[in-house]
């Protein structure tokens, strides 16, 4: 019975995180592809910035590390006054651009 439960909420949560995901790359076009390539197929946007794929690959990519990351200004780095659940997004979408081993 209790396994059947635990199913039924993580059933419950695949919408919720399929539209965070949503959310976050909707967010990343809007702000991060003058710099980031975001999508596959979008062009480079600029050789300093790495793209989101290069970012999600690397081993040192956390949710935790993305989100401190994106809470502290930084010189290269516009400062998008991101909301908590902007950077929730933003991260999931990063991370969910990792590639399956």
């Amino acid at each position: 019975m209790r396994s059947g439960l635990v199913l039924a909420l993580l059933l419950l949560s695949l919408p919720a995180a399929a539209q965070t995901v949503q959310t976050g790359g909707a967010l990343a076009v809007r702000w991060c592809t003058a710099c980031h390539v975001v999508e596959a197929s979008q062009r480079l946007a600029s050789d300093s910035a790495p793209s989101f794929r290069a970012i999600a690959a690397r081993t040192d990519t956390t949710a935790a590390t993305l989100d401190r990351y994106l809470s502290t200004g930084h010189t290269l780095m516009p400062d998008f006054s991101l909301s908590t659940q902007e950077r929730d997004a933003l991260v999931t979408y990063i991370l969910s651009l990792r590639q399956k081993p």
